[in-house]
């Protein structure tokens, strides 16, 4: 299970901030935009090594996750688009902050840049199972707010959240201790993380739906047939 099933605690102690801000003159989709700004941002930063601007640019645009879908929800802006548009600038912007701090640390550890590449890949990966399941199993998905949801949304244990949590506290080490190896760590940490999350998914589906057609119905398990003695053996 991932944070992404605490989420609604979470968005009721963050209420009295998401809601000061939430009333600001600014559409749910131009926060979207915002988050993608800051992150794009951050990322530049993360690459100079700017480690404690990088690291408020990282809580900052978390924040900003959560106030474009406050506002969508609270003030009639939801839109498909804005769904769509805030889980790709989700990523995508999450993916720049991690490639800046791994291409900063990679003239001390040249192997970083391998690491991003398997974090990214890990990372994208969770995405596209989620998303292919979505389309694959439209018996068990869901709406709530207008919002599409499934079961293997808090499957794993790897999500925008842990992101934060795992990248941000190699940042917050590197930053006090004038040490890029927190950094190094943090990079490990997601790249570890989110290949664990993907078997985790990848387990999921194949536990719930391998006896399951796309069309959403189930398929006869196989049947197990007990061998027969051969007309040559000596079986009574």
């Amino acid at each position: 299970m991932n944070l992404f099933a605490v989420r609604k605690h979470l968005d009721k102690v963050l209420h009295p901030v998401l809601s000061a801000i939430g009333h600001l003159p600014i559409h749910a989709n131009q926060w979207t935009l915002i988050g993608g700004v800051l992150g794009l941002i951050g990322g530049v930063v993360f690459f100079y090594g700017y480690w404690w601007i990088g690291l408020a640019l990282l809580l900052i645009r978390g924040l900003v996750d959560h106030i474009d879908g406050f506002v969508a929800r609270t003030f009639n802006q939801r839109s498909t688009f804005g769904a769509v548009m805030d889980d790709v600038c989700d990523r995508w912007t999450l993916g720049i902050m991690y490639a800046g701090g791994c291409v900063n640390i990679s003239y001390d550890y040249p192997h970083a840049l391998i690491i991003m590449g398997v974090g990214i890949t890990g990372a994208l990966t969770n995405v596209i199972v989620k998303t292919s399941v979505y389309a694959e199993s439209q018996q068990d998905v869901w709406r709530e707010k207008g919002k599409i949801g499934h079961p293997i949304d808090v499957v794993g244990l790897f999500g925008s959240a842990e992101f934060i949590i795992y990248f941000g506290a190699g940042v917050l080490f590197t930053a006090l201790l004038h040490d890029p190896r927190p950094m190094l760590a943090g990079a490990w940490a997601v790249a570890i993380m989110s290949h664990v999350s993907l078997f985790q998914r990848i387990h999921f589906t194949w536990k719930r739906y391998r006896f399951v057609d796309p069309a959403g119905r189930h398929l006869p398990e196989p049947e197990v047939v007990e061998s027969l003695p051969s007309p040559t053996s000596d079986a009574p």
